[in-house]
């Protein structure tokens, strides 16, 4: 016996041992789930084709749905002994396996609806002592299970089954809930239901019934689970229902009689003669409340209408989200006048006459002259009508009232101020002619639209607004953002505007979304800046397609997406280009001045101007000249000229005829021209070379004509005389001929030796000296400065 007990424990051993490997390589080869945040992991979306691996931390919050989950093991939420809620919904779940659950004592919450289970198991729920909260609707199962399948769901508060393959109901499928408050049964196509079920966990707070297939072939069917459910404590919500006829109204005859005090009908549609047979039917009866939600009430004939002569106990009727087609022929008072004589409370949350016939008259009508009444409203749409004037003075009292959709109709203006209500957060005026905004929109909005108008400027100032949409209209420019602090959506496509760039962006400090396409622009250096700039995408994102940004200028680029354009640095900086090129002109204007003054580029276009005056004039012939020499000397050297050079040779014989500034020169004349004339009309140009010499100004033209002269004309016309000994290299490069002149001529020098004169003033009379002299003066030319 012991070594059966010893083979028992090893090989029970081993077992564990293999099950411990194969859930630690099970474990391995699941996804990981990376959305987990502190005790919740959000799985959804994540196409997961199994249960992910737990995360290291407790978790109490899985969310599996919408993944393509097909069967639900028993080793899938070992490690999920901490969970709370655990969300399957809108998976593909056709098998759960008995024990997959059992390590969940903790749940409260289990979603496993729209999936495809076609069998309910009471094997599921043995552990889950905890649970409160069960959803199973949608899945394809007939029956809930073979019996008592909720039973060990003793604090289950909250039950929603059924979907469009849910056949019948037994009586025992609900026994062990006692502690029901809300019940959700989609029941479209139920077929038999055991009387009494239900009401063996009465009172129930909120029941909601989809019962569409009963209400229309099988009202018995529905009257059986009206006497279980109805009670004074209950609420009774009637879902995804239609109601056409009056007949399908009966079974609310069990209602009436079992004393429900609220009625809600949530998702349908309903006719007027199906509604008015529901009010006749709960005539004189305990209701108190009655509510239409997301509902479509449908014109039909309506004939006789017998109004319910007691309606006494109602308080509240609810409207919120109903629809009502062809409103202009809606008997609006005949529905509304049985409730409203005796309701004390209206809420009416949302309106919609939208696409009717509303005249300003018809609206203020319905608007009680702006006296109230509709206390609760917070969204009112009476767009594409036909309303001329804004009379916000009839939504002056309503302090609930948001939203405004007032486009589609024919304002053309707007009055200067009006009276909104201050919780007035959304107003819609696009479509609506206007040519001109005022103050009389409301500062509190939040959202303006006022698309496709005739708008030309836009510059109200709204602290609050947060949404502005003035697409469609004429504005040629940005609105100013300082008038708009908060705004982060803009969008103002299809206008005039011609360019823009981050500068007129700067004043919107809250921007995050701009929409400007659809337009033609100027493509200026800023705005294709804007389109292309990382500034750009890091604080503004343009909510349309950079292509519907098309350039119509320059021509270069017309037709193309702003944000492929290329600017030139020349397009895109003009004046700093410019400038730039100016500076370059005159950098290049200063070089070329300081070469010219390098290389005297200026003296010879002078002497070249003088020498092709003197090359006009026709040239004089040596029997023609009229002096003998003309005299080239400094002002400075004067003295020595007058004292010792003239008298020795305008006193010899025979005399010498020579030219003097001084005396010689034609008063009045030009003195350039005086020089070349003196020159031109001399046999010999003397230089009296000295220190002085070299500086004179007027020496210098002296010697200038001289050298283009024996440039051009390659005579020897030329006589120097050096009063002091001089460096030749003193003398301008740039008289090249004359500087080869000195060089290849002997000078005269001014001896210091009183003994060598007669030599000296003998070689100077014969270099002057013309073979045929004739008798002249030269014209006295006084007070010249050289």
């Amino acid at each position: 016996t012991k070594l059966c007990w010893e083979t028992y424990f090893l090989i029970l051993t081993f077992l564990t041992f293999v099950d411990l490997l194969m859930h630690q390589s099970f474990s391995l080869s699941r996804p990981q789930c990376h959305r987990c945040e502190q005790t919740a992991c959000n799985c959804s979306r994540q196409n997961l084709g199994t249960v992910p691996t737990a995360p290291s931390m407790l978790i109490a919050e899985l969310d599996l749905s919408f993944n393509t989950l097909q069967t639900i093991m028993n080793n899938d939420f070992v490690a999920f002994a901490s969970l709370q809620t655990l969300i399957m919904n809108n998976n593909r779940i056709q098998k759960i396996q008995e024990q997959a659950f059992v390590p969940l004592t903790n749940l409260e919450k289990l979603d496993l609806s729209f999936n495809r289970l076609d069998t309910l198991s009471a094997g599921w729920f043995k552990n889950l002592f905890s649970l409160q909260h069960l959803n199973l609707l949608g899945n394809k199962y007939k029956m809930l299970g073979q019996g008592n399948l909720f039973q060990p769901l003793k604090r289950l508060k909250t039950l929603h089954f059924g979907g469009p393959d849910l056949h019948s109901i037994r009586k025992s499928d609900f026994s062990g809930l006692g502690r029901l408050e809300k019940v959700v049964l989609d029941g479209r196509n139920l077929q038999v239901y055991a009387e009494g079920s239900l009401r063996q966990i009465e009172p129930i707070k909120y029941v909601t019934l989809g019962l569409n297939g009963p209400f229309l072939r099988n009202q018995a069917l529905v009257g059986a689970i009206l006497s279980d459910v109805a009670h004074p404590n209950t609420t009774l919500t009637f879902a995804d229902t239609w109601f056409s006829a009056k007949y399908q109204m009966f079974p609310f005859k069990v209602t009436r009689d079992r004393g429900t005090t609220s009625v809600i009908f949530k998702n349908v549609n309903m006719t007027i003669p199906a509604c008015m047979e529901f009010l006749n039917l709960l005539s004189d009866s305990n209701l108190t409340m009655f509510a239409l939600e997301d509902t479509q009430l449908i014109l039909s004939s309506v004939g006789d209408i017998a109004y319910p002569p007691h309606m006494d106990r109602l308080e509240a009727v609810v409207f919120k989200n109903v629809e009502v087609p062809r409103f202009y022929s809606f008997p609006a008072l005949f529905f509304l006048q049985p409730l409203l004589n005796v309701v004390r409370r209206v809420s009416l949350e949302y309106m919609d006459v939208s696409d009717n016939l509303f005249s300003d008259l018809a609206l203020t009508q319905m608007m009680c002259d702006g006296k109230g009444g509709l206390w609760s409203l917070q969204t009112f749409n009476i767009s594409r009508n036909y309303l001329h004037s804004i009379s916000s003075q009839l939504f002056t009292k309503l302090d609930k009232l948001k939203n405004i959709d007032m486009s589609g109709n024919v304002f053309r203006s707007m009055p200067e101020t009006c009276y909104w209500p201050p919780s007035l957060q959304f107003l819609n005026l696009s479509s609506t002619h206007l040519a001109k905004v005022t103050t009389c929109l409301p500062v509190s909005l939040h959202i303006l639209d006022l698309s496709d108008n005739d708008l030309t400027v836009f510059n109200i100032e709204l602290p609050f607004l947060t949404e502005l949409y003035i697409s469609g209209n004429k504005i040629s420019s940005l609105p100013d953002g300082g008038l708009y602090p908060c705004l982060v959506f803009l969008s103002i496509q299809n206008n005039d505007l011609q360019t823009f760039s981050s500068n007129n962006l700067n004043g919107y400090n809250n921007l995050k979304s701009l929409e400007a396409g659809s337009d033609t622009y100027v493509c200026s250096c800023g705005f294709v800046a804007l389109m292309t700039s990382d500034w750009t995408n890091h604080r503004i994102t343009f909510g349309d397609e950079f292509k519907s940004y098309i350039c119509a200028s320059p021509d270069a680029v017309r037709g193309e997406s702003a944000a492929d354009v290329r600017l030139s640095v020349f397009e895109c900086h003009t004046a700093l280009a410019f400038s730039v090129l100016c500076s370059g002109i005159l950098l290049v204007f200063l070089l070329i001045a300081g070469l010219c003054h390098k290389f005297s580029v200026v003296w010879y276009m002078k002497m070249t101007w003088a020498w092709l005056r003197a090359k006009r004039k026709p040239k004089l012939r040596k029997g023609e000249l009229e002096y003998d020499a003309f005299v080239s000397y400094s002002e400075m050297d004067s003295g020595w000229v007058e004292a010792h050079l003239v008298p020795e040779l305008e006193q010899a014989e025979p005399p010498l005829r020579l030219c003097l500034h001084k005396r010689d020169f034609v008063p009045g004349g030009w003195i350039l021209d005086n020089i070349i004339d003196a020159i031109e009309k001399s046999h010999r140009t003397l230089f009296v070379l000295s220190q002085h010499f070299v500086r004179s100004e007027w020496c210098k033209y002296e010697l200038d004509y001289t050298h283009f002269r024996l440039f051009d004309q390659n005579d020897d016309t030329v006589v120097l005389i050096l009063l002091e000994p001089i460096d030749k290299e003193t003398i301008p490069k740039k008289f090249c001929k004359l500087r080869r002149v000195m060089n290849s001529r002997t000078y005269l020098e001014w001896p210091d030796d009183d003994g060598l004169m007669p030599r000296f003033w003998q070689s100077l009379r014969t270099a002057i000296k013309r073979p045929d002299t004739d008798d002249g003066n030269c014209l006295q030319f006084d007070n010249v400065d050289f």
